[in-house]
């Protein structure tokens, strides 16, 4: 496994209190909406223009929530995702003036130029990520799985025996888990984003090995009995890498 197995988002922390003080709850964990949209060739260069004269509308009237654009680099090439987010279930009842205003925009210059658009939400799993820095991060290896029928709680488990054996060797290579959320049929089940600087950190393994660093843990024996479990639950995988899209992301003005 390469030190970038996926994904780009914080991970929000559970609160506890110390002994003898009353147990605070655990602050939710963040929610993103992701879009995939499909560019033809002959549109991209328009759909790109379009998506900066949205961009330019929406930094106009002050839109408040941040977009953060990325370009897939391998497989399906002209397709784009963009996300909002972090933010809770309640939040995304809140709708920012800027958006309607620039909607017509949006119409005219971006949607015009695109063939295919999808939607899902994500939800941030802490106890499945090992997050590290996000600063300068261009580069995104995202691991995408489907479970078998009934077999979520055996994948979650296994991975969850990763992420902590993980955390206590304070191993290396970092990244985030989300679960999907209402992604349509064939959508995957759950994302593990892995975080790069560059194509050369990209192609790092980490040291220890995963392999190597479960072992250590857990004992040859108990490693193997939970890849094995992990492996089991898979229906399948695929991956894409993704890059960072400055040119085509929002970030409102402080």
């Amino acid at each position: 496994m390469h030190k970038n197995t996926f994904r780009v988002m914080a991970v929000a922390v559970a609160v506890f209190a110390s002994g003898g003080l009353a147990a605070q709850a655990a602050a939710p964990a963040a929610v993103h909406r992701f879009y995939e949209i499909t560019v033809a060739p002959a549109q991209d260069h328009a759909f790109q223009e379009g998506i900066k004269t949205w961009l330019q509308c929406l930094h106009q009237h002050g839109a408040t929530h941040a977009m953060w654009a990325f370009d897939q680099v391998t497989g399906n090439h002209n397709h784009y995702v963009f996300e909002s987010g972090d933010t809770t279930w309640a939040a995304m009842d809140a709708h920012d003036p800027a958006g309607k205003a620039c909607g017509p925009t949006f119409v005219s210059a971006v949607e015009a130029h695109f063939s295919k658009g999808t939607s899902w939400v994500a939800q941030d799993m802490p106890k499945l990520s090992h997050p590290g820095a996000m600063k300068d991060m261009k580069f995104f290896y995202v691991a995408s799985f489907k479970v078998r029928p009934g077999q979520g709680q055996d994948f979650e488990e296994a991975l969850g025996k990763f992420a902590a054996a993980a955390d206590k060797t304070k191993w290396d290579a970092n990244w985030d888990t989300m679960g999907i959320i209402a992604g349509g049929r064939g959508a995957a089940d759950y994302d593990m984003v892995w975080p790069n600087k560059s194509w050369a950190e990209m192609g790092e393994d980490p040291s220890p090995s995963a392999k190597a660093m479960m072992e250590h843990v857990y004992g040859k024996a108990a490693a193997a009995a939970n890849r094995k479990q992990y492996l089991a639950a898979i229906e399948h995988s695929w991956s894409s890498i993704y890059k960072y899209d400055k040119d085509l992301s929002y970030i409102p003005a402080k």
